[in-house]
């Protein structure tokens, strides 16, 4: 294991949320899926997945961009487990505005996909992973017209996988072009 000190620096920024622009793709869309190093040296590599060739995608094939309103995306690591037996639960939520035909058709297509979700922090924009090869993430997409005029109208969006970590973390490319 490789701990270290946790100290905090009077004044630092630790502002919540995440941006509004999060990634995602099929798991059967990536050629190479980047890993937790086998032997960490570092507190940093115990939860940060290596990015010397990161994600790369079969032919064709790219990150898509995804929209959330501002101030509704989390993502959230919890234990789970029995005691000598546990691991992590990742979970995301999201909420995207509107009734438009590609959201109703993201909802039929991600139903029971395994996928991958990229998000970053608000604050320091670090990036949190949700979903691996071996764990992919499932989305459960719910969807509201909303009653009265002053409701909220959209896609509300719970994402989950697991791990041996919490969401790790991601230094690597987010390639938008379609590989070749």
């Amino acid at each position: 294991m490789n701990l270290s000190d946790l100290t905090w620096a009077d004044g630092k920024e630790n502002m919540g949320g995440l941006k509004v622009i999060g990634y995602y793709a099929l798991i059967s869309d990536i050629a190479n899926f980047p890993e937790l190093p086998l032997n960490p040296a570092t507190a940093v590599e115990e939860v940060t997945l290596e990015s010397v060739t990161g994600f790369t995608f079969n032919t064709g094939k790219n990150f898509l961009k995804l929209y959330s309103t501002q101030e509704t995306g989390a993502v959230i690591s919890e234990p789970q487990g029995e005691v000598d037996g546990q691991s992590f639960v990742h979970k995301a939520n999201i909420f995207y505005p509107g009734s438009e035909v590609e959201a109703m058709a993201f909802m039929k297509a991600v139903n029971n996909a395994n996928m991958v979700f990229v998000f970053e922090e608000a604050s320091g924009g670090a990036r949190r992973v949700v979903g691996s090869a071996a764990f992919p993430a499932k989305c459960k997409p719910s969807h509201t017209t909303g009653a009265k005029t002053a409701d909220r109208k959209g896609m509300s969006m719970d994402i989950q996988s697991y791990g041996t970590t919490p969401a790790p973390f991601y230094t690597g490319a987010i390639s938008l072009t379609p590989a070749v």
